[in-house]
């Protein structure tokens, strides 16, 4: 599986964009964030090395969970 992460940051560096690895949440999962914008999950890279999803597909799934998660009352 880490295989397949590595080769999506290998793809997307090739392109140009800039990926840092950053862990986080309670469980330690790993994040990671594209271009300085936008943030995604270690299955979504390994759907993006699979070719399941593309760049601006993952970029889509960031934009509805940041607004999942910020139309969520705070407690």
């Amino acid at each position: 599986m880490k295989d397949k992460v590595n080769t999506a940051i290998r793809m997307l560096k090739e392109q140009g964009h800039v990926v840092q690895t950053q862990v986080r949440g309670a469980q330690g999962k790993f994040w990671f964030e594209i271009d300085s914008r936008m943030l995604v999950s270690w299955e979504e890279m390994q759907n993006l090395a699979d070719g399941v999803y593309s760049l601006s597909e993952l970029e889509d799934l960031f934009e509805r969970r940041r607004r999942q998660n910020t139309s969520k009352p705070s407690r």
